[in-house]
């Protein structure tokens, strides 16, 4: 049972579409029954109208009528002139101005029948039980008629007589139309009009029933048509697992709205497979990162463990053992400190930290750390070839900190006697758009073409590398990459085994 009341909810969307459409339907029918009833019913109230008024248009009623005198007239003239008038099924009465009913051929008298052809059918004769009984307005009712202007043509109203039966009853005035004696009143029963009306009701209601039947048939079968691709969709969905991210819904059904929902679940599913894999990546890189970390941790802290065992088992007591010793832990606590300090560095990049910028002169920038950088070039040759007055936006602290990596990597990379590095600073143009550039350039070994993509990761060094024998950790040109992404500059390397390497950084020069 619980399954059955689930599946015809209203929360369905089939259901709902089909309720909706049932309730338009319902309403259609309903409002087209009504039209035609009352159009039905004005049609027929009209030609029952005609009727009676056509009984008013012979010419010698009206002729009577135009002279006659109700106040003056006797009963066997008005009953004559009202059984005259009067055909089957019909009661006329005679009405004064002052509303008061003066005679009317219901009361003992039967009516003349049309269907009688011979002049014998004319006379009256006595009637103890009439079927017919003849509607009585109130008097104020017969003067508002009477004092009503025309001839009252088109003036009618449905009435219940004694007997409550509903008749239709119209009127002509007596004497001058514009102050008449008085009225006549025909009258007819609506019965076979009600009759009529009634059959065309439920006619209709019984085929409104078969089109409702019919149409709720239709009607789940073309929703559950329509809605056959959104099934599909629901079905492939929910199927779709951490490990089918590579899924993708069908398009084209051919219906707009449909598409539209598939083609924005496609792109939804691209998104997560994306982020899906990039979350994978940096598990991965992080992974890597630990343990490089752990390694590079490592070697310093096992060499100062040594020494200071080597200290513990009585070498502190020989002076020169004891410099040694504490001479080699300075170096490696420096290595450790400046290991730390540079994780420190990348991991505060990381958080993508707002960078205060302004524009500073690139070559000032330059000549105050040349000093630095001739004491870590040593024996190399550092040139400088600076342009004048080259301007950008950047981190001026920062800037330094990159200069002085690359100048250091470069250091790593050449021959400490033979080694030629070079700083330049220009303009340079990219795709239109104009950029400071600092340009640092060594004569060293230079990068493969299969390092030259990882250079940026962080503890790479490649096997021909320097600094493996020079203590570098492989950090920081991932520190050079991280700034100048904070500066919202770009850098490009180019690179010959055995001829050297470039690294090329181009900074904005304007905001």
């Amino acid at each position: 049972m619980k399954n059955l009341k689930s599946k015809f909810k209203i929360k369905s969307l089939k259901w709902q579409l089909l309720f909706r459409f049932f309730v338009i339907l319902i309403i259609l029918l309903i409002a087209m029954g009504i039209f035609q009833y009352i159009d039905m019913e004005h049609y027929f109230y009209e030609t029952k109208r005609q009727v009676l008024q056509q009984r008013f248009h012979s010419l010698d009623f009206i002729d009577v009528v135009s002279k006659e005198d109700v106040d003056t007239m006797d009963e066997k003239d008005a009953m004559q002139l009202l059984n005259n008038l009067a055909s089957k099924n019909m009661r006329t009465a005679l009405i004064n101005k002052n509303g008061e009913v003066l005679f009317n051929n219901a009361e003992g008298l039967i009516l003349k029948d049309d269907n009688d052809g011979d002049d014998d059918s004319k006379d009256i004769k006595e009637k103890k039980k009439p079927e017919v009984q003849v509607p009585v307005l109130s008097k104020d009712q017969y003067i508002d008629i009477c004092n009503q202007s025309g001839n009252l043509e088109h003036v009618y109203k449905i009435v219940e007589d004694k007997n409550n039966n509903c008749q239709m009853v119209a009127w002509i005035k007596v004497g001058n139309i514009s102050s008449p004696s008085g009225l006549i009143q025909i009258s007819t029963p609506i019965d076979d009009i009600n009759e009529i009306l009634a059959r065309q009701f439920y006619t209709h209601a019984g085929l409104s029933i078969l089109i409702l039947i019919i149409g709720t048939i239709l009607g789940t079968t073309i929703f559950n048509k329509t809605l056959k691709p959104l099934y599909d969709i629901t079905d492939t969905v929910e199927g779709i697992g951490i490990t089918d991210l590579n899924k993708r819904l069908k398009e084209g059904n051919g219906q707009l709205e449909i598409d539209r929902l598939a083609k924005s679940f496609n792109i939804m599913f691209a998104r997560i497979e994306e982020s899906f894999d990039k979350e994978q990546e940096i598990k991965e890189k992080m992974r890597h990162f630990v343990s490089d970390a752990s390694h590079e941790l490592r070697t310093p802290l096992t060499s100062i463990h040594g020494f200071v065992e080597v200290l513990l088992r009585g070498a502190a007591r020989s002076k020169e053992q004891l410099d040694l010793a504490l001479n080699s832990i300075l170096i490696e606590s420096e290595r450790l400190t400046k290991l730390v300090n540079d994780l420190l560095i990348l991991t505060r990049l990381d958080g993508k930290p707002v960078v205060e910028t302004k524009k500073e002169d690139i070559n000032e920038l330059v000549q105050e750390v040349e000093p630095q950088l001739k004491i870590l070039c040593k024996n190399r040759s550092l040139q400088l070839k600076l342009k004048d007055n080259i301007q950008a936006i950047i981190n001026k602290d920062q800037m330094k900190q990159v200069i002085f990596n690359l100048t250091q990597n470069a250091v790593l990379h050449t021959d400490n006697d033979n080694g030629i590095i070079t700083i330049a600073t220009d303009f340079e143009s990219i795709n239109g758009e104009n950029f400071a550039v600092i340009k640092v350039t060594d004569n060293g070994t230079g990068i493969s073409e299969k390092d030259i993509t990882k250079i940026y990761d962080r503890f790479f060094r490649s096997e021909s590398h320097r600094s493996r024998e020079q203590g570098g950790y492989g950090l920081g040109l991932s520190i050079v990459k991280a700034i100048v992404d904070s500066n919202r500059g770009k850098i490009e390397v180019k690179s010959k085994i055995n001829v050297g390497t470039t690294f090329t950084v181009y900074m904005r020069i304007k905001d």
